[in-house]
């Protein structure tokens, strides 16, 4: 008689945090800039077991760069991705005094939501699919495309080209006089 298979786990040490399988195989996830896929990586680790405190993730620079994040432009830039393609959505926009508060939309809501400026069914957890994850998915005619990298363009002009006026001031070079 043949032996019958049994179906095995993994085993798994400490909290872990499922990641939809659908989303992991989406265009949207497929997309993202490498900025974004490690802010949203960073995000999902600051959530709790079994995403608690989903809605109270605070994406400030300061507790951002203990997880290796040093530009606040960079950050600023997939913060703004991520909420274009709906994988964050802002719960409470920050002021003076407070800072602003995010929910990563892959799960529901779980934190107080009296300190929030929303409430439950402000995002739906498929925002991200824009026309449905799999008949959206890459495919080889079809392939995912990164978002180009934010500094595209060179920030000084080439050496041999001198501005016209002068960018802080609007100002003329002075003529230089000759030797």
């Amino acid at each position: 008689m043949g032996r019958e298979s049994k179906k095995r786990g993994i085993a798994v040490t400490g909290a872990w945090l499922p990641l939809p399988l659908e989303f992991a195989r989406s265009r949207a996830c497929a997309e993202l800039s490498p900025h974004a896929a490690k802010l949203l990586l960073d995000v999902l680790s600051m959530l709790g077991p079994n995403a608690a405190r989903n809605g109270d993730i605070s994406i400030t620079p300061k507790l951002m760069r203990l997880r290796g994040w040093s530009g606040r432009e960079t950050l600023n830039a997939a913060v703004r991705e991520l909420l274009e393609f709906g994988l964050l959505a802002l719960t409470r926009q920050g002021s003076r005094l407070d800072c602003s508060l995010f929910a990563v939309t892959l799960f529901p809501l779980d934190c107080d939501l009296r300190k929030l400026d929303v409430g439950p069914g402000s995002y739906r957890m498929t925002d991200w699919m824009h026309g449905g994850a799999l008949a959206n998915a890459p495919t080889e005619s079809s392939p995912a495309v990164w978002r180009r990298a934010r500094k595209t363009q060179t920030v000084a002009p080439p050496r041999d080209e001198v501005p016209a006026k002068r960018p802080a001031t609007g100002r003329t070079h002075p003529a230089k006089p000759s030797k």
